[in-house]
């Protein structure tokens, strides 16, 4: 895995990265991150702390499926220097 895109983001730019979320009927997650760095990748665990699922979000939109309701998904900040955001 090339690390050379998360150490940049983190010590070449004073902002954090952001986990960008949007929620969607049906159970359905679109996910990104925000990045100054365009080769941005650092996986991240989301989901409940019972049941972790590793994501692996790049700049680009993804999406994923979900069991949890809007207000049971997490993200698992205290493991990572990030900024998350729910967009509309």
């Amino acid at each position: 895995m090339n690390l050379t895109p998360v150490f940049n983001e983190y010590l070449r730019h004073a902002a954090l990265p952001v986990l960008e979320l949007q929620w969607s009927p049906g159970g359905t997650v679109r996910y990104r991150w925000q990045a100054d760095e365009k080769a941005f990748a650092m996986p991240v665990l989301v989901g409940s702390k019972q049941h972790w699922q590793k994501i692996q979000p790049t700049t680009e939109w993804q999406t994923m499926q979900t069991p949890l309701a809007k207000d049971q998904f997490e993200v698992a900040t205290d493991l990572y220097f990030i900024k998350v955001d729910w967009m509309p």
